[in-house]
């Protein structure tokens, strides 16, 4: 695996990069919010144009872009290796990506089908100007007015979007409806005290916030009223859920060969956990006799790491203090180069983010990769009673919150995508796949339970928990994938998911209903956790036993973080073909 070096690229690679830019420029044309996502900032001020007219124009435009990439992959020669390989690569990713955004815009419109389309939208789009308290206080003055002229487009942004919007499904309706407090105090109140803090003009924000306000209660009245219109379906089918694993997942993997492989680890880690519940049963319950039953005997087990939960208030402080350790860790254990701890951020997740996924981490923007990733792990709601609060706090238990810091940060995904941030082709930085960054979290929190976390003084948790709070989490990925091939591509039920997630995954019932809201609402991004393990665990396979004895697992994992995030096939062709592996984090570069 030799280290990258400089060089003149190939023609194809030349061809592919024009393209990319030619991407760039239609997200910029089309799409400001995600513009400014990207760090292209001379629409920071704008929202999308959801006209009839300029929807029917985004569809052409990438029609054409889809058929130039289509013709640069045809011209390139059958065999390739090198700067060919890497174009062809950078192709593929560019090609499946224009696909999904046809898939959303013109076969299932999201516009049309989905109410959160167009408050995501809003939240992202003034969001993204917010969060970066650490910048100058000139540039932050700049981004509170583009916040700020965004949010005086709010009401002509929701008038069109509302216009096209049909029907909901009755999951998409209610997050929505939830998310609609959130995203009203965060124009009307966080918009100004903003203005506030960093001497801005907090006379313009707030008008400007009490103007989005208006237009966001408007919508909010009219998705009440889609509450007496007859609901859209919100299963995909099996052909559109193979559009979604395919090419906005990245993965090959089809339902059947998913629902296989994930009954298989079902079993699997059930017996490990019943070795494992087993084993500290006496000094857990001393004197009590052990259950026959099995699953009784593993439920009583997590029951008991569950009563460690920690209060409501603590919450986001002890995801501090684990994500802490994870970095202690990831350091000495040497799995991978670790980047500096100022390049992530841990927060508490703002209201208007809730709703879906309780943790889930950001990256830095493609065009300004030097600007880090943000850890959001979202609080208790206050409007939450007790039993409920006890529910999910029991659910993140310290073990729980040990996992989601090696997971989320340390060495899973935070590692990852500061190592994709700093590859040189904006390809890479820009046309991430799921399957793939959710896969490396997946198997590099395997690695870290086979090199000790927990054990001794790696962390406040003992390891014994640790280790079966992270079984228990290898259940919850494959009833994950399950819940969504059976929901997505198959009949699956109410009833039947949460069985699957209660009994035969043993989480709690506050998780398994939010778990169930985000199936419905999230297609096939479920599986991404269980189809990237699956498929970075196959390609160490592959590579470790060609090498034998002489298998070097850091060099492995250096070779696997030098690819930006695409999929696991094109990752092992660049192994295959010797590919340069970047270090940008290595000690002392």
């Amino acid at each position: 695996m030799n280290e990258d070096r400089g060089h003149d690229v190939s023609g194809h690679l030349r061809r592919a990069g024009e393209l990319v830019g030619r991407y760039l420029d239609h997200v910029r044309e089309h799409a400001p919010v995600e513009a400014t996502r990207l760090g292209i900032r001379d629409r920071d001020g704008e929202l999308p144009d959801l006209s009839t007219d300029a929807l029917a124009a985004r569809s052409r435009d990438l029609a054409v872009l889809a058929a130039e990439v289509r013709a640069a992959a045809a011209a390139l020669p059958g065999q390739v290796n090198g700067d060919d390989r890497e174009a062809a690569a950078d192709l593929r990713l560019l090609a499946d990506d224009l696909e999904y955004r046809q898939f959303l815009l013109d076969v299932r419109p999201r516009y049309v089908l989905d109410p959160l389309a167009a408050l995501e939208t809003i939240s992202a789009g003034i969001h993204e100007h917010l969060r970066r308290v650490d910048l100058p206080q000139t540039e932050q003055r700049r981004r509170l007015a583009a916040a700020t002229a965004r949010a005086r487009r709010v009401p002509v942004l929701l008038e069109q979007a509302g216009s096209l919007l049909r029907s909901s499904p009755a999951p998409h309706l209610g997050v929505a409806l939830d998310r609609l407090p959130g995203l009203v105090k965060l124009v009307r109140d966080e918009l100004p005290r903003r203005a506030e803090q960093i001497g801005g003009d907090v006379t313009h924000a707030r008008d400007a916030g009490e103007v989005a306000a208006e237009g966001l209660e408007a919508y909010g009245a009219l998705l009440d009223e889609l509450h007496d219109e007859p609901a859209a379906g919100w299963r995909l089918g099996p052909e559109q859920h193979e559009v979604t694993l395919r090419a906005a997942l990245g993965t090959a993997m089809s339902p059947t060969e998913i629902e296989r492989r994930a009954r298989a680890w079902l079993e699997e880690i059930c017996a490990e956990l019943a070795e494992l519940s087993g084993a500290s049963w006496e000094r857990r319950f001393p004197g009590e006799r052990r259950p026959d039953d099995v699953n009784d005997r593993i439920r009583r087990v997590l029951a008991q790491v569950a009563d460690g939960s920690v209060h409501r208030d603590d919450l986001v402080a002890e995801a501090r203090s684990a994500v802490d350790e994870a970095r202690e860790f990831a350091i000495a254990s040497e799995l991978a180069d670790v980047p500096p701890a100022d390049r992530l951020t841990v927060t508490e997740a703002p209201e208007y983010l809730r709703g879906i996924a309780v943790a889930f981490i950001t990256q830095a923007p493609p065009l300004e990769p030097d600007t880090g990733c943000t850890y959001y792990l979202s609080p208790v709601p206050d409007t939450w009673d007790d039993d409920l609060a006890e529910s999910f706090l029991r659910e993140y238990n310290p073990a729980q919150l040990r996992s989601l810091a090696i997971h989320e940060g340390y060495p899973g995904h935070f590692v990852q995508l500061e190592h994709a941030s700093q590859h040189p082709r904006v390809a890479r930085r820009l046309l991430g796949r799921p399957a793939f960054a959710e896969g490396w979290a997946v198997y590099i929190e395997r690695e870290a339970v086979k090199a000790g976390f927990g054990d001794g003084d790696t962390s406040a948790v003992s390891g014994e928990d640790y280790r079966l709070t992270q079984r228990k989490l290898e259940l919850r990925i494959a009833s994950n994938a399950l819940l969504d091939v059976g929901l997505h591509a198959g009949d699956l039920d109410d009833d039947g998911a949460l069985e699957l997630l209660t009994r035969t995954a043993f989480q709690e019932r506050a998780e398994a209903e939010g778990k169930l809201v985000r199936a419905k609402v999230t297609s096939g991004q479920l599986c991404s956790y269980f189809v990237g393990g699956e498929e970075m665990c196959d390609l160490r396979r592959e590579f470790e036993a060609a090498a034998g004895a002489g298998f070097d697992q850091r060099a492995f994992h250096q070779a696997v973080l030098s690819h930006g995030t695409p999929t696991v096939s094109i990752v092992r062709d660049a192994l295959l073909d010797d590919a340069p592996v970047r270090r940008p984090f290595a000690t002392g570069a």
